[in-house]
């Protein structure tokens, strides 16, 4: 009789992995928005999300064209290229740092999400998705302007819209897991922690090529951009969106001028080299992340410094 009752009145079956974890990512996108958004109405939002990501590329193009003197050849594409994929170098790799920041140090809730059955890493990513979506349209809106206002020049029947697609989300798992050991290190460091996003993610902009081709790099430095999968991203970026390698008019052996790359090194390596390269870099960073954040993680519990707040 009492087996009878306990078969009929049997606990709910258990939701699957995939399902807990995409109720959690949902949740926590939704959460991330309102809060960076700040529960301003959404247009005003977008409107200052856009304007000044916009105008620091408006004060680099004039810094371009006074040094070049008005003139803007595939150069200006290389740094203009890569300038906008930059911004989601930034937004990624910061907004996962932030986000245990913030739940800790300002809302005092990340101690009640590690006590909650949220799946962890779906949490972190999805409070982290509304920036990185926020990166995402302000490279749109980067390259739009360019081609319409700027004299960027991109014809849509060049994309290498195939190689655009392979690169895209290799990059981004890249990111990820740069962005998600990042925030292994904000989760066990005592203070200053809010600029390690970003300032990690903006010494980059030497060290992957962004606005200074590798080649002209001092010898050390050249060797560490090369090293560094964000590199290879971004010259994947440009030809996929340019359409093939960026070259500049240099002097000839004979009279009249020749194409050269503005990057020889990185034009050394075909797009299916990029690929191998952004395959092997993205699976590495996956599982190297998840395994770095997991140590971290205990550690942290072990010292109590989940709902430790240092005053910042």
């Amino acid at each position: 009789m009492l087996n009878a009752v306990t078969e009929g009145a049997g606990a709910a079956p258990r939701e699957s992995a995939w399902t807990e974890n995409w109720r959690t990512f949902k949740v926590a996108a939704r959460l991330g928005w309102q809060v960076e958004s700040n529960w301003a109405d959404p247009l005003v939002f977008l409107s200052f999300a856009v304007v000044r990501p916009l105008a620091a590329a408006l004060i680099l193009v004039v810094m371009y064209t006074v040094i070049a003197g008005g003139q803007r050849g595939d150069f200006f594409t290389y740094l203009y290229l890569s300038n906008a994929f930059f911004v989601l170098v930034i937004e990624t790799m910061s907004g996962l740092a932030w986000t245990i920041l913030e739940d800790r140090e300002n809302y005092k809730m990340l101690k009640y999400v590690y006590t909650s059955p949220a799946r962890k890493f779906a949490y972190l990513i999805g409070r982290a998705v509304a920036r990185i979506c926020l990166g995402l349209l302000t490279a749109s809106v980067l390259l739009t302007v360019g081609v319409l206002f700027l004299g960027l020049q991109i014809e849509l029947g060049n994309v290498q819209w195939g190689w655009l697609a392979l690169y895209f989300p290799l990059g981004m798992v890249i990111l990820l897991g740069l962005g998600i050991v990042l925030a292994g290190v904000a989760l066990v460091i005592a203070r200053h922690g809010g600029s390690i996003g970003e300032v990690t993610a903006g010494s980059l902009l030497l060290f992957s090529g962004a606005y200074f081709p590798v080649d002209i790099l001092p010898p050390v430095i050249r060797e560490i951009s090369m090293g560094v999968p964000v590199t290879y991203w971004l010259e994947g970026m440009r030809r996929a969106i340019h359409g093939g390698i960026l070259t500049y008019p240099a002097p000839g052996a004979e009279a009249g001028t020749t194409e050269r790359p503005i990057s020889p090194m990185l034009a050394s390596l075909d797009n299916w080299q990029l690929l191998a390269i952004l395959a092997v870099s993205a699976g590495a960073a996956a599982v190297i992340s998840v395994l770095f954040y997991q140590w971290v993680e205990n550690q942290a519990k072990e010292r109590g410094m989940i709902d430790r707040l240092t005053g910042y």
